[in-house]
């Protein structure tokens, strides 16, 4: 029984963990937004890079999403790894 509670434990610090991170993830997505914006109304295209780097941010929000709604136990970064643009 008490190894139960300490993965309970453990997961719910974990999952407090990631929440906090998935909400600074939101900011990060708005700020690339607004770069990505400015940058192809100024410049006429967008940014390859930034586009690169949304599509990963993308999927790690994706995972953070699956892990801290018990869909998944696979742990997301920085305890997993930064995951591969999938799109």
């Amino acid at each position: 029984m008490e190894e139960s509670k300490k993965a309970s434990g453990e997961r719910l610090l974990y999952t407090i963990f990631f929440v906090i991170i998935a909400n600074i993830v939101s900011w990060i997505v708005c700020v690339v937004v607004i770069v990505q914006f400015f940058y192809s109304w100024i410049g006429g295209s967008l940014n390859e890079k930034l586009l690169s780097f949304s599509g990963s941010l993308s999927e790690y929000a994706k995972e953070l999403i699956v892990y801290i709604s018990f869909n998944s136990d696979r742990k997301p970064w920085p305890v997993g790894d930064w995951p591969h643009e999938n799109l």
